[in-house]
């Protein structure tokens, strides 16, 4: 799979209010536009009424540079797993600079093994792999592990140089790891529009080691859950996301999803990051939110051009009918 992004405009233009000077087209983009914050609005209103909970979303058209959507965009919550995708990206980073290798292999003892849906989270897992298996197992199964050991084990040299190299952009100012020691941290914080121009920047440069990262999250396995749980079946669409799930009763309960959909037919492409947050400590409350991501997600594909497809769908080799990232407990993970 190759999600060719379109270049971004320099500048955003000004959208004209009379749509007589509109070409037909436009006024077309102007009107499904419109009708894709409407919806999104009546989504995240019905979500919230429901006390203690926020959302967060951001929609981009990634052709134009222009952002569809906003609604607490800057407003921080704890990342869960969406904070591995920048782990992928310093690690881009290094393996384009040489700094570390695919074919490397790094070791690590029982004691540093994380509870989680990752190949090396679980009992009698091998304790040993390459820097390309573990980046696909943190990006395709959300492996805990393999984040750990490439935090720790790699050129990102632990949670406090990775918190350094985070703060050198200016566009990052609240995705952080939290940190608890020399070589321990919780995934931390971040924001959608953080999170969004996290996703395009992972994605922004083609080569081999960008694509072994977008086909991790192209065939993620958390297929029953938040946008790819509403994709159509159609093969002009492709999808490249990461989701972030954990309930924990201090960070609260999260459901976030965040990707890029790609329209091969029209070329377009859009990225969104959706963070919702349950604040109550009622699990009860999650199951609202974690449909508010679907309703979400299918309107923001079918904006996409993914439209409903009467030919069978084939089944997912792996069927998830609900993830929590630490089955054990209620706690975020220690990494």
């Amino acid at each position: 799979m190759n999600i060719n992004l379109p270049p971004q405009a320099n500048t955003t233009s000004s959208v004209p209010t009379d749509l007589s000077v509109l070409s037909s087209n436009s006024a077309s983009d102007l009107i499904k536009k419109a009708a894709l914050q409407y919806q999104l609005d009546q989504i995240i209103q019905r979500n919230e009424n429901q006390e203690f909970i926020i959302t967060g979303a951001t929609v981009n058209d990634l052709q134009t540079g222009q952002t569809i959507y906003n609604h607490n965009q800057d407003t921080s919550q704890f990342a869960a797993s969406l904070n591995k995708i920048p782990i992928a990206w310093l690690l881009l980073q290094d393996l384009r600079a040489g700094k570390v290798h695919l074919s490397d292999t790094l070791s690590w003892s029982a004691s540093n093994v994380s509870a989680g849906y990752g190949f090396y989270d679980q009992p009698g897992a091998p304790t040993s792999a390459t820097v390309q298996q573990l980046i696909q197992d943190m990006l395709n199964r959300s492996g805990n592990t393999a984040v750990r050991i490439l935090v720790n084990q790699t050129s990102l040299d632990g949670p406090l140089a990775v918190n350094s190299r985070l703060a050198q952009y200016p566009k990052l100012v609240q995705t952080r790891l939290q940190l608890l020691g020399p070589s321990s941290f919780f995934l931390g914080n971040t924001t959608p529009s953080e999170g969004m121009w996290l996703m395009e920047q992972l994605q922004k440069n083609k080569d081999s080691y960008e694509q072994i990262m977008q086909n991790a999250m192209a065939t993620n396995i958390f297929t029953d859950f938040g946008v790819r749980s509403q994709l159509a079946g159609n093969s002009y669409i492709q999808l490249a996301n990461k989701v972030g799930i954990l309930d924990d009763t201090d960070a609260g309960s999260n459901r976030h999803d965040e990707g890029i959909i790609y329209n091969s037919n029209t070329h377009r492409a859009y990225g969104y990051s959706l963070m919702t947050t349950n604040f109550s400590q009622d699990l009860s409350a999650n199951g609202p939110a974690e449909e508010s991501l679907k309703e979400m997600g299918l309107v923001i594909l079918r904006f996409a051009g993914d439209q409903p497809n009467t030919t069978p769908q084939a089944q997912p080799l792996i069927q998830t009918p609900h993830f929590q990232e630490m089955p054990s407990a209620n706690k975020k993970i220690l990494y």
